[in-house]
């Protein structure tokens, strides 16, 4: 690749089209021997990438950079502003969490007027967007993380419309304003009834998917509803920030993410361990989930619920 295509193609998530390779001065015979050697692969047709090993990535982010991929791929072969981005596609250009959301499909929404439905693997939607719920990435026409966020929740389920939402809220891309707008907006669109649900439930003080999913966990499962980001102090001042407070049963629940401990460092374990000693020792009973939990989630909420029940205090 010369360097005048690699710029183009650092523009467009590593992306180009056959025409742009061909303005950029290479001939038809580099192009097809550069994708029968395997230094390019075809992301569509007329559309390719470098090719680049995958496997090292973890899963999710793997999965978001072959979407940003398609993304690209799909919007070079479009019309310019004859569609925007939108739905999980926007939230993958925006960077927000995607757990959870179907990436099999390229999602658009029509500005030309033109028909929706798929076609060749692009979903294309029918909607009214206003110059507040759009936004430029990376040159592409984009819906607004607020207005993503509510098209995803229209389309999946009430948990992960919940991540969501959250990461929306704490990242400060769902005002009041977005919230009264969009509520509107989507009043007969299918799904909307879910996507208000969540949108309500939602809350920026979940700082992770594994937060929102817990608490949306301990919801489903009528827990009583905990105050998140409490921040406990002894007398040597500042002990921790918890996850999650249930201040009339003394007990506090702390989701560890999968690299929360930097690999098992001894060092960060013995902190976490003093810690949780610290909190104990001014009348708390500390609880940890992680990940793993989520595999049984009947027996993840018996066992809060009766750590819960057992540490009640007297009324």
């Amino acid at each position: 690749m010369n360097e005048r295509l690699r710029l183009i193609a650092a523009q467009q998530g590593g992306v180009f089209s056959r025409r742009q390779a061909l303005a950029s001065g290479h001939t038809h015979e580099q192009i097809v021997r550069c994708l029968r050697d395997g230094s390019w692969e075809q992301i569509r047709r007329g559309q390719y990438a470098e090719n680049i090993d995958l496997t090292v990535l973890p899963p999710w982010e793997r999965a978001r950079w072959m979407h940003l991929r398609q993304v690209h791929a799909v919007m070079n072969a479009m019309r310019p502003r004859s569609v925007a981005v939108s739905h999980q596609s926007a939230l993958v250009l925006h960077g927000m969490p995607i757990w959870g959301l179907d990436l099999s499909r390229v999602h658009v929404t029509r500005m030309d007027g033109q028909s929706g439905g798929l076609v060749a693997g692009v979903q294309h939607h029918l909607g009214v967007l206003t110059a507040a719920d759009l936004t430029v990435i990376d040159g592409r026409l984009v819906t607004s993380v607020a207005r993503a966020a509510l098209e995803s929740a229209c389309t999946t389920s009430f948990e992960v419309g919940v991540v969501g939402f959250d990461a929306a809220l704490r990242a400060g891309h769902l005002g009041d304003d977005d919230v009264l707008r969009l509520q509107s907006a989507i009043t007969f669109w299918p799904g909307s009834a879910t996507a208000r649900k969540a949108l309500q439930f939602g809350n920026g003080l979940s700082e992770s998917v594994g937060e929102s999913r817990l608490r949306v966990l301990m919801y489903e499962h009528g827990m009583p509803e905990p105050r998140l980001q409490t921040e406990f102090r002894d007398r040597h001042g500042l002990i921790a920030r918890v996850d999650f407070d249930f201040d009339e049963y003394s007990t506090v629940v702390e989701f560890d993410g999968a690299l929360k401990y930097d690999g098992g460092s001894p060092e960060i374990l013995i902190r976490e361990k003093r810690r949780e000693d610290r909190l104990r020792a001014i009348g708390l009973t500390v609880v940890r989930t992680d990940w793993s939990d989520f595999d049984h989630p009947a027996a993840l909420a018996a066992g809060l619920l009766q750590t819960l029940n057992r540490h009640r205090r007297p009324a």
